[in-house]
């Protein structure tokens, strides 16, 4: 495959639509439509299957992504190193993030990262954990902000640890004040995210078998902190996220978990020594901000 083949499979894949993909690369349907043919003509297999909702990757398709995600990083690194020796910074750089690091980190590292380098595209991707693994392993995207308990075979630098808090409404009494231990939250009802969403809240939960008694099922920590705010539970929160709020905790209050736990915050890539100029760039921007925390 020429690499606007690999370009345009990649787009496809992503965006799960032939319109979609055409419109983000800026060519017609019908030049999309053919690509693809040709692509199937040169594999010899289907790569999509057409539903009337858009496009779904064929298992062979699936197994190929990886391998072609690989070459366009590569492709895109050899791009920027040229461009860095003409005295030029351009390029993409795909940034993938969990919800606190894309509240708390991304808006002091974006912008005084995009004055610097206004050639690069930075593409932000937020997701869970398990998402963010998926997508490096996939090459959807380079750099991930990630904790290490999820970090599995990737190649990880540890940033920031983070301590795990409760956080109850108001009025939620405990034997020492700003205290509560794991034995006190047994039989309490939890306001809870996804199995998925944070590992090492669930980490801890099963460690001190916790078993979680919830009736609110939410997908980020602001509905978490407004959940709880109103009475429906106590929840278990990372302190990143909650920075935001430390002038303003109205309806909650923030406890101090014994047994005490932490999660160990970094930027995670597949091979550290393969990062495009611009990913390293802002991997060691991402290091000093968090020495500076």
């Amino acid at each position: 495959m020429t690499l606007l083949a690999c370009q345009i499979f990649s787009t496809i894949a992503h965006e799960g639509s032939f319109a979609r993909a055409a419109e983000r690369l800026h060519l017609t349907p019908s030049a999309i439509s053919h690509a693809v043919a040709s692509m199937e003509s040169e594999c010899g297999f289907p790569l999509f299957t057409r539903t009337k909702t858009g496009v779904t990757m064929t298992a062979a398709a699936e197994s190929l992504l990886p391998d072609v995600q690989r070459l366009l990083s590569s492709s895109e690194s050899l791009d920027q190193t040229i461009a860095r020796i003409n005295g030029l910074d351009k390029g993409v750089l795909r940034l993938a993030v969990f919800n606190s690091a894309c509240v708390t980190w991304v808006p002091q590292l974006l912008p005084p990262f995009e004055q610097q380098f206004p050639g690069i595209d930075i593409q932000l991707y937020q997701g869970s954990y398990a998402d963010i693994t998926a997508w490096l392993k996939t090459g959807t995207a380079e750099l991930g902000l990630m904790s290490n308990s999820s970090a599995q075979d990737l190649d990880f630098e540890p940033m920031y640890t983070d301590p795990l808090v409760c956080i109850a409404p108001a009025g939620f009494a405990t034997n020492r004040p700003g205290v509560v231990t794991a034995e006190e939250l047994r039989g309490h009802t939890f306001v809870s995210q996804r199995s998925d969403t944070d590992a090492d809240i669930q980490s801890y939960l099963k460690k001190n078998e916790l078993r979680v008694n919830a009736r609110c099922f939410v997908n980020d920590d602001e509905s978490v902190i407004a959940m709880v705010a109103c009475g429906q539970g106590v929840a278990i929160l990372p302190r990143l996220i909650l920075r935001r709020y430390d002038s303003r905790m109205e309806g909650f209050q923030v406890l101090r978990l014994e047994p005490a736990s932490s999660r160990s915050i970094g930027m995670a890539c597949l091979d550290k020594n393969g990062l495009s100029p611009a990913a390293r760039q802002f991997w060691r921007r991402a290091r000093d901000y968090a020495a500076s925390l």
